[in-house]
């Protein structure tokens, strides 16, 4: 691999010049012409020549609804916490993104995925929505009374669920073989609550049982207690390699194992991990004050995803959902885990 960047996702971010295929048939005709065998100066010349900078996929923008001087401040006492407050606040203005329409124009050129409203971002490596950040950035936004940018963001997510049937773990085509933790519902509920915008959710019920269903589908596991069989859901990603937005990290982590089989259970568990949103924590790891744990994300977790997913079925009002929490929420009420006893 050349590491002509130090963080692999900076390329799978950039976008191309020309079509996939005419991508495709450039490099094919560079790596001829070097005997397959290029130098690393020879492969930056070729991507330079070929993509254009990762991030040249927005413009500029700022959200109308942001004010310098929130309502919460006045409930801080504490005059360095109120100026950290402060500082907090003004991030906003330099978190938001909107996507130009050129991608929705020309999506075969570029990673991310096009939504029609602007989004705040997590910042840093981080150019683009991702979904379990998001319900954090939520709740901020309402507490900064954004509640125009959160309604956006929301009919973002929306528009996504109604195409792909689940929310991607962030807005890259790359990401489309995991979600994050489903928290749509929760995130629509504290805008509800702050906006009391009831025609929103009348409107988009049916979508929101769409991202429940795709998790009952492709996210369960039938588990073993007793005489008793369970369905519980958990984070999996049926993809095989590296994660592309970190691709010579893993490749290079997982030299470790001998057989190709090793490595693609180890990816495994780098994508449900990643799927958690604790990518990466010293839950996964840390045993007994070492670090002779394991990287177990499709195992670690599942209790407190089916605990989630419980309470995001009771706060609906549909009562096939009721009926289908109260049969998932027996095992998870008795503390079992899929860990040793999945069948």
């Amino acid at each position: 691999m050349a590491s002509i960047f130090s963080d692999s996702k900076t390329f799978v971010d950039m976008k191309l010049k020309s079509l996939p295929n005419i991508t495709l048939e450039s490099f094919n005709q560079f790596m001829d012409t070097t005997s397959r065998n290029p130098t690393r100066d020879q492969v930056i010349e070729f991507v330079n020549k070929t993509f254009d900078p990762a991030g040249s996929e927005f413009e500029n923008w700022e959200p109308n609804d942001w004010t310098e001087n929130a309502e919460f401040f006045n409930h801080v006492r504490d005059v360095e916490l109120k100026e950290w407050a402060k500082k907090l606040n003004a991030l906003w203005k330099f978190l938001g993104r909107k996507i130009k329409d050129d991608v929705k124009n020309n999506p075969d050129l570029y990673s991310i995925i096009y939504v029609p409203n602007p989004v705040i971002v997590p910042g840093g490596r981080f150019r683009e929505f991702y979904y379990w950040d998001s319900y954090w950035i939520v709740r901020g936004l309402l507490l900064s009374e954004m509640t125009e940018t959160v309604k956006g963001m929301l009919q973002n997510f929306l528009s996504i669920v109604d195409e792909y049937g689940f929310i991607p773990n962030g807005g890259r085509i790359y990401y489309s073989m995991r979600s994050q933790p489903p928290l749509l519902i929760p995130m629509i509920q504290s805008y509800l609550e702050k906006s009391n915008d009831t025609q929103f959710i009348k409107d988009n019920i049916h979508i929101m049982e769409k991202e429940f269903n795709y998790w009952l589908t492709n996210h369960t596991v039938m588990v073993k207690k007793g005489d008793r069989m369970f369905r519980l859901v958990r984070y999996f990603d049926l993809s095989s390699g590296p994660r592309p937005e970190s691709y010579r990290e893993d490749f290079q982590s997982a030299k470790i194992f001998r057989t190709e089989g090793e490595k693609e259970a180890y990816y495994s568990e780098l994508k449900a991990a990643a799927e958690s949103g604790w990518d990466f924590s010293s839950r996964w790891f840390i045993l007994n004050a070492t670090n002779k744990g394991v990287s177990d994300g499709r195992h670690d977790s599942e209790q407190l995803l089916n605990q989630l997913m419980y309470k995001r079925i009771k706060w609906s009002t549909v009562n096939w959902l009721t009926q289908e929490a109260n049969v998932m929420m027996d095992p998870v009420k008795s503390g079992l885990s899929d860990r040793h006893q999945s069948a």
